[in-house]
């Protein structure tokens, strides 16, 4: 039985790009949802902090994980984080 792959993500924007953080990995999720290997991808604005996002993702297994990273939508997704966050994203894996 394979493990699935449990992913919660703190991202943080530069100051007064929440938005566009929030937008970019929205359509990240669109495309995500549609793969095969991906359970669940979901984002969230911080209630109380504008200009992060907190996202949790589950994975059939690694190699679904791993089909994802070599997915041309992460690709994208990376491009468009380069100019928005703040900071690299805070990844914290779970089984």
């Amino acid at each position: 039985m394979a493990t699935p792959v449990v992913i919660f993500t703190r991202l943080t924007a530069a100051s007064g790009r929440g938005h566009e953080l929030l937008a970019v990995l929205e359509d990240l999720g669109v495309a995500t949802r549609d793969e095969p290997g991906n359970e669940v991808f979901v984002v969230h604005a911080a209630r109380d902090e504008p200009d992060v996002v907190l996202g949790y993702e589950v994975f059939r297994d690694d190699a679904a994980l791993a089909t994802h990273r070599a997915t041309e939508a992460v690709r994208v997704a990376q491009e468009r984080l380069t100019d928005v966050l703040a900071a690299p994203p805070v990844i914290s894996y779970a089984t």
